[in-house]
C-alpha cells in the first residue's frame, strides 16, 4: 500500500506517522481513508482493529449507561420521598408557607444527610463479631463522650 498511495521513500517520517494515525482512528469511526487492505494479512488486521475497536467502545457506553442508571435510581429515590412530602402536606391542608419551609428543610437534612456516612449505611458492619462492633462503638463515640 506504501507504493500504491504514492508514498515516497523521502516522505517524512512525520508524515508516515500522521498517515498511519489517521487509518488508526478511521477505524473507530466512521470516517473514510484512501489507505486500504490490498490483502488477506492487512484485511485480517484491519478486521482485529475493527473488533477490538467496537469492543472498547461497547464496554465504554455500557459504563457510561451504568453510571446514568445509578445516578437515576439515586435520584429516584429523593424525588419519590419529597414527592409522597408534598401529597401528605397537600392531603391534609397544611399552608404553603409551613409546607414550603417544611419541604426546604427536608431537601437541606437530605442533602447534608448524603455527605455523612451513617452506620446504617455500611451494610458490613453488620457481620462485625460483637467485641468487634462494641470496639468499634466505644472508638466512634468516645470523641464525644470525652468532651462531657
Amino acid at each position: 500500500w506504501i507504493r500504491d498511495d504514492h508514498f515516497a521513500i523521502d516522505d517524512s517520517f512525520a508524515y508516515k506517522y500522521l498517515t498511519s494515525m489517521h487509518w488508526s482512528l478511521t477505524q473507530f469511526t466512521p470516517a473514510s481513508m484512501e489507505v486500504t487492505p490490498c490483502n488477506v494479512h492487512e484485511r485480517a488486521f484491519a478486521v482485529g482493529v475493527l473488533m477490538f475497536a467496537m469492543l472498547v467502545f461497547s464496554s465504554f457506553v455500557s459504563s457510561i449507561t451504568a453510571a446514568m442508571t445509578r445516578l437515576r435510581q439515586m435520584t429516584a429515590i429523593f424525588d419519590k420521598n419529597l414527592s409522597i412530602l408534598r401529597r401528605y402536606l397537600r392531603a391534609h391542608s397544611i399552608s404553603s408557607q409551613l409546607s414550603m419551609r417544611i419541604i426546604r428543610y427536608s431537601e437541606y437534612k437530605l442533602s447534608t444527610r448524603k455527605l455523612e456516612i451513617q452506620e446504617s449505611d455500611v451494610n458490613l458492619l453488620r457481620i462485625l463479631s460483637t467485641p468487634l462492633r462494641m470496639e468499634l462503638v466505644h472508638e466512634t463515640l468516645e470523641p464525644v463522650l470525652a468532651r462531657h
